[in-house]
């Protein structure tokens, strides 16, 4: 019996350690404002506007293959994001650019 737990118990560990992150849980990707700090600030409204909606987007995608990979470990034991990736990268590169696009405005005083 303890031997069927032990294997359960690192079969769950391994299905789960591939599956995909929430996008409350993914940390932006480091971006300097200085990268945004020729634009006016109505220019960086407009992007900032832009890259919300590509982040909306991503995080969407994100959400997605979270509860995708819910699934299919509960049925098959196998997060599909493992094989087919997922969008962690895009959610955390937008939060950055999101995080230093804030930065340059504030810094602007826009």
């Amino acid at each position: 019996m303890n031997k069927a737990i032990i294997i359960g118990s690192l079969i769950s560990a391994f299905a789960l350690a591939g599956c995909a992150k929430p996008p409350s849980k993914i940390a932006a990707t480091a971006v300097a404002s200085s990268e945004y700090s020729g634009l006016s600030c109505k220019r960086l409204s407009a992007t900032l506007r832009d890259t919300d909606q590509k982040l909306t987007d991503a995080e969407t995608k994100q959400r997605n293959k979270v509860a995708t990979d819910a699934a299919t470990v509960f049925l098959v034991l196998i997060p599909v994001s493992s094989m087919a990736g997922d969008y962690e990268a895009e959610v955390a590169q937008y939060k950055g650019e999101k995080k230093a696009i804030e930065r340059a405005m504030s810094k602007k005083g826009c």
